[in-house]
């Protein structure tokens, strides 16, 4: 592992582990009770829940009209439910509701109360009414479409309606009638009646599933399951409105692994449900990394290997992983896909030390580097690429397709993704053996590093991207803060990326998102979708604001000390999840946002209104850029490189990492400085005091303790004992290493001087140009 202009202290993690508790996680009762959103009377709002197949959940708060119910590719047959008490039917809109990660709760004035859970991995849902005093309680299935209806051993089948193919089976838990509408009765009076909805190609398969489902207890068997996999990792701050935001972006970014086309990421919902190259590797890290579902990510990886392009070395597209995959067709359209999955597989690895999962990338890196050199490599080792293959990639609609953003032929962060993908390709070359391919893609990393920054930086600005005449394209946008947060070294040096970092921000970043291209240029568009003066594909990239840039943006201003900054931003960002005071889905972010609010300064969600990359940096920016846990097992390696805003004056965490461990660490603000304590590895349930059990044998004369900081800076101090003393045990069998704020010397420095970037020391440090008033 290179440690880079910073500070690196091993340490011995038993000797360590004495100074700290195991982290305390709440129960599950007192974790949904922490998480739920409470919808305002009367407010319609929507929000999504998935089954993490190939289907999810679409309802409004207070309705049982809107919202599209639950989807499927194959037709929607299931579109909301009502229930009754006594024969009277409870109205949702004078309910009160609250959204969950996995349905919504209503709680009406007569004691009653509903709920309906989608549940993963079963193409089912589970309803239920319950009363406070025995009556007789009803469910009602909504549907979109319908066939005949039959009743057979207690069981309701719906065939197939118009548009639809699958059968559903309702079930319930206690004897009932069928009655008009699709409304089942329970028999006798009592406090409880769950039905559950089951779909299958088949009335057989459908009906066993809804019976089998019905006889447990599906919706408390789904709120565990739910409550496991975002708190396998866990992070408690003292600010409790983060704490939900971050858990809810967890939540939100986990319903979007399916398994529809294969292990997979959808893009976004409702239009961008397949699995897509770029958007899957790009949330992978917030997704699964972040939260130790380890297993899933080595799926997604490996199933999209399996899509690689091999038809012919002559073919342009030839070694990369698709763009999107679909029913209907598998297109490599996109320049960045591949390297994103590279990348993403190199730090999996680091994650979990899985070395055997090196074999696989190897082999889909030979071909990937093949195709890239022999097609699209030029004479300075940067890589090319066609106008609208980037992330950037909107294009006219007509027969030119010309782009709306043009990014070719060499975009800023398309290099810096070539560098580390030939980067990380060497590594798995050396771990197969293959010396003289490690070699040659060494040597054009460095190449293409030297050729970048002699091309792309002037001194004072960096471009865009490098026109096909060579000239620079010096739009701002926010591309450029890439090149601190793709590389897993420093691809540019650190000034550099302290200048970048100052000139970005200063003109794209608003208190609610980063804009995707400068005001000061001609266009820039305020509004997304505007018909009335543009197509929407035209604002686009021009102006209107990513959610996903915040993940990056975040990383690059904690890199150079401007965590307070990066905060506020994350705060905005955590009240649009929950929110307050925007029109979005309820616990999710959408695609875009408006560059320019509306009236009363209210954001406008735009694009699809949940995607999976704007929650999943979300998530990553809490542990990997706040917290600063960054595993390198390819290095036997535990790495902290934290940047804790002035806001936290504690935190606990449960950081997991290689085969089923994880770290639990506690952070106080004490007397003026900082403690830190890390606990001991946990394995299995237990903990193993061995740190990193079965990894590399390393004993170190040397340890350091956490102790007291300065307040204010962003990492931790360790104290180091003197390595000659004895000590009271023998040392951790893996090194723990603290990377204190590597790149301190340059904030203080003539390359960054304090007022580089907005002071992050005064109240009003996210002050864009909408607050100076320069917004036009």
């Amino acid at each position: 592992m290179k440690t880079i202009h910073g500070i690196a202290l091993a340490i011995a993690l038993a000797a360590a582990f004495n100074l700290a508790h195991a982290v305390n996680k709440p129960g599950v009762d007192a974790f949904f009770d922490a998480m739920t959103i409470e919808a305002a009377p009367g407010q319609q709002a929507r929000f999504v829940a998935g089954d993490n197949l190939a289907g999810y959940f679409e309802g409004f708060t207070h309705s049982v009209d809107a919202g599209a119910g639950y989807v499927f590719k194959s037709g929607t047959v299931f579109h909301n439910y009502l229930s009754l008490v006594d024969g009277a039917r409870n109205e949702r809109a004078s309910g009160r509701e609250r959204v969950l990660p996995y349905g919504h709760r209503v709680d009406y004035a007569n004691g009653s109360s509903e709920e309906l859970a989608l549940l993963s991995k079963q193409r089912a849902l589970a309803l239920r009414v319950s009363a406070a005093q025995p009556a007789r309680l009803a469910l009602r299935a909504l549907l979109k479409t319908q066939g005949a209806v039959m009743q057979s051993d207690g069981v309701v089948i719906v065939a197939p309606g118009k548009d639809a193919r699958l059968y559903m089976a309702l079930a319930t838990d206690r004897p009932f009638t069928l009655e008009e509408g699709l409304t089942l009765r329970a028999t006798a009076p009592g406090t409880s009646l769950l039905v559950v909805a089951a779909f299958a190609d088949s009335a057989h398969e459908a009906a066993a599933r809804a019976r089998a489902l019905a006889a447990g207890d599906p919706i408390g068997d789904e709120r565990r399951a739910t409550y496991a996999a975002p708190t396998r990792s866990y992070l408690a701050t003292n600010d409790t409105e983060y704490d939900k935001a971050l858990n809810w972006a967890k939540a939100s970014s986990r319903l979007f692994v399916v398994d529809e086309y294969g292990a997979g990421i959808w893009a976004g919902l409702p239009g961008f449900r397949e699995n897509w190259g770029r958007d899957t590797f790009i949330a992978l890290p917030g997704t699964l990394l972040v939260s130790g579902e380890f297993d899933s990510a080595r799926a997604v990886l490996a199933n999209f290997a399996r899509y690689q392009n091999l038809r012919t070395p002559r073919d342009a597209d030839y070694g990369r992983i698709p763009n999107r995959v679909s029913p209907d067709e598998i297109i490599y359209n996109t320049v960045d896909g591949t390297p994103w999955m590279l990348r993403e597989a190199f730090e999996y690895i680091r994650y979990t030390g899985d070395r055997a999962f090196a074999a696989d990338m190897y082999k889909l890196a030979v071909p990937y580097f093949e195709g890239a050199i022999a097609n699209h490599v030029d004479s300075d080792g940067l890589l090319r690429h066609a106008a609208s293959d980037t992330w950037m990639d909107a294009r006219v609609e007509n027969p030119t397709h010309q782009p709306w953003s043009d990014r070719g032929p060499r975009a800023v962060e398309i290099q810096a993704l070539w560098y580390t993908a030939l980067q990380t390709g060497a590594w798995f070359a050396e771990q197969a053996g293959d010396t003289g391919r490690a070699q040659q893609w060494r040597a054009l990393a460095s190449k293409a590093q030297a050729s970048f920054l002699r091309l792309f930086w002037d001194g004072e600005v960096m471009a865009d991207r490098l026109r096909q005449d060579g000239s620079r394209d010096v739009k701002v946008r926010p591309n450029q803060l890439m090149l601190a947060s793709i590389p897993f070294d420093d691809f540019v040096p650190p000034a550099v990326q302290a200048r970048v970092t100052r000139n970005a921000v200063s003109q794209l970043l608003y208190p609610y998102g980063i804009a995707s291209l400068s005001q000061d240029d001609p266009t820039f568009h305020p509004r997304h979708e505007n018909p009335a003066f543009h197509h929407k594909d035209a604002a686009y990239h021009n102006g209107t604001i990513w959610g996903w840039n915040a993940g990056f943006t975040v990383t690059a201003l904690n890199r150079f000390g401007y965590q307070d900054m990066g905060w506020a931003l994350t705060q905005n960002l955590g009240r649009q999840i929950l929110g307050l005071g925007t029109l979005g889905t309820l616990g999710s972010m959408s695609e875009n946002l408006d560059a320019l609010p509306h009236e009363g300064g209210r954001l406008q969600p735009t694009g699809t209104f949940a995607q999976s990359w704007s929650v999943a940096e979300y998530a990553r920016n809490a542990y990997q850029d706040y917290v600063g846990f960054r595993p390198d097992l390819a290095e036997n390696t535990l790495a902290f490189e934290p940047a804790i805003p002035a806001a936290w004056k504690r935190f606990e965490a449960i950081l997991p990492f290689g085969q089923g461990e994880s770290l639990d660490v506690d952070f106080r603000r004490v007397h003026g400085g900082q403690r830190w304590a890390p606990a001991p590895a946990r394995q299995g349930g237990a903990y193993a005091a061995h740190g990193l059990a079965g990894r590399r044998q390393k004993s170190r004369a040397d340890h350091v303790q956490a102790g007291a900081g300065q307040d204010g800076d962003p990492g931790p101090a360790w104290q180091a004992r003197d390595p000659r003393r004895p000590r009271s045990r023998k040392p951790a069998s893996a090194r723990f290493v603290c990377r204190h704020d590597r790149h301190a010397a340059l904030r203080r420095s003539k390359t960054l001087p304090q007022r580089g970037l907005p002071d992050a020391a005064q109240q009003d440090a996210l002050r864009g140009i909408i607050e100076r008033h320069e917004y036009r």
